[in-house]
């Protein structure tokens, strides 16, 4: 395996204390932005794919934690989907237009995010969306009021972070996202059924789009990450010629 792309470390202040950690590396626009999951981070092997993938091509590549994870401010729990929400579109006006690649909760993050700023994404790659977590965000507590990732890890969930929740309107994203769309999803996907991204990708505006059903895939699709650069690349196709 060759080695890691050099990167430069970001760091986005967005006072009170509460910032945001990441990674980036320079190249030719669009780049690439990836989203990773809930309870993960910013480093593992997708987003080191996508990036040993931007490198190659020249283009540029960018990661974060989001708030509550990894380096980045906050806690677990305590961070709003919509506080998440603005601290990428922050992000993407920091680094500039990006093909946005969303895992998991950065999937959902991705879509809300392509939604309303069309003007800063040229594509977007959903690696088993989690599509369906915001309606039943509170029937996944425990009597303790815990969360569970998919990982065995627990943290509480905050008031806040629920009713913000309840304010956002998954069902009507579909229709807003008029970008070129890969949507990826695994067969075994223990985790979020892959019915709910075979109604999102029906529902998609976009005329450019296509689903990938992983035979035997699970969640975390890591048996695919080499692949899911290429895979983007010729549906986006946004930097030919």
């Amino acid at each position: 395996m060759s080695s890691p792309a050099p990167t430069q470390r970001l760091v986005l202040e967005l006072g009170a204390g509460e910032r945001i950690v990441g990674d980036h590396l320079p190249g030719a626009l669009p780049g690439y932005l990836y989203l990773h999951g809930m309870g993960s981070v910013r480093a593992g092997e997708k987003s080191e794919r996508l990036l040993d993938h931007a490198a190659q091509k020249g283009r540029a590549f960018t990661r974060f934690d989001f708030r509550g994870h990894g380096e980045s401010s906050g806690q677990m729990g305590q961070v709003t989907i919509r506080e998440i929400l603005e601290d990428t579109a922050q992000v993407l006006r920091a680094v500039g237009p990006c093909v946005l690649v969303g895992s998991s909760l950065g999937g959902l993050v991705g879509t809300f995010v392509t939604a309303q700023h069309a003007d800063l994404v040229v594509g977007l790659t959903l690696l088993a969306p989690a599509f369906g977590l915001l309606a039943r965000l509170e029937h996944r507590l425990d009597p303790q009021g815990r969360m569970w990732t998919s990982d065995g890890r627990s943290f509480h969930l905050a008031e806040r972070v629920a009713a913000d929740a309840r304010t956002l309107d998954e069902s009507s994203l579909p229709g807003r996202i008029h970008v070129p769309t890969l949507v990826v999803h695994g067969t075994a996907d223990e985790v979020v059924p892959p019915a709910a991204s075979e109604r999102l990708f029906a529902a998609l505006a976009t005329p450019r789009k296509e689903l990938w059903l992983v035979p035997g895939g699970g969640h975390r699709l890591n048996e695919i990450a080499a692949e899911i650069g290429p895979r983007t690349d010729a549906l986006v196709a946004c930097w030919r010629g």
